[in-house]
């Protein structure tokens, strides 16, 4: 069994997926697999990938029914997976070459549940935009709710440690709900201060839209029930007050 499972949300990805997947072949790690959940694409993304990757054994791709949003294929990708160590990575997203050997020395070496690392910003012609998030060293349930650090492409969970997980059956922000989850439970992520994936954004995006992503943000958070209603509520303002902070230094 692999020791690492990478999982891959996809739907309409097919200008950008092979992209994705060859970064996730130049691993210097390469003791992985690769399990993408196709969403009910309207384009040619699972007949590409499928036809394209078909005599890499490590590649495997799935398709939902119906069209049910990234937080269902994920778990789909999950209920597939052998690894002990689960990674994930957006289908329009990066990996530099050296990610997974980086992340996964931290983590053995740490004992670590949950690690994370800093990203910048590529448009959708690969250029490099303005922005780059720099992780902290240590993240918990209270230091995440204002800053929102850990990128979804970024992070590796280790279940031997946290357990087998499910995301939320939600359509959006299912990531904040799942680092929300596991950081509730005591558990810590660390982040690792390199820049190892290039995030991608997009026109029409619905991650793009502030006011959108604000109040979705909001929802998740009100769902933090260890926390009291004023310290979530708080927390939340803290995390506008940085999300202002950081587009503004942009």
């Amino acid at each position: 069994m692999p020791l690492v499972s990478i999982i891959t949300p996809v739907y309409n990805a097919e200008s950008f997926i092979a992209k994705t997947i060859d970064t996730v072949i130049n691993q210097t790690f390469t003791d992985w697999e690769y399990v993408l959940v196709d969403d009910c694409s309207t384009d040619r993304s699972y007949e590409f990938i499928k036809e394209q990757y078909k005599d890499d054994k490590r590649i495997r791709v799935i398709q939902l029914e119906k069209n049910a949003g990234a937080g269902v294929a994920r778990n789909a990708g999950l209920a597939e997976s052998q690894g002990q160590i689960i990674a994930f990575l957006d289908a329009d997203d990066l990996w530099e070459p050296e990610k997974l050997e980086r992340q996964v020395k931290f983590m053995r070496e740490g004992g670590f549940p949950i690690v994370h690392a800093s990203y910048t910003f590529i448009d959708e012609n690969d250029r490099v935009i303005s922005g780059k998030v720099n992780v902290s060293n240590t993240v918990d349930l209270i230091s995440y709710m204002r800053n929102t650090e850990i990128g979804m492409s970024t992070a590796i969970v280790d279940k031997a440690v946290v357990g087998d997980f499910r995301l939320e059956n939600i359509r959006t922000r299912q990531d904040t709900k799942l680092w929300l989850t596991l950081l509730s439970r005591g558990f810590t992520a660390h982040g690792l201060d390199i820049p190892l994936v290039k995030y991608r954004i997009r026109k029409g995006q619905i991650s793009g839209n502030k006011i959108v992503i604000a109040f979705r943000t909001l929802k998740v958070f009100w769902s933090v029930k260890t926390l009291n209603p004023l310290l979530r509520l708080y927390n939340f303002m803290f995390y506008s007050f940085n999300s202002v902070k950081k587009r503004a230094s942009k």
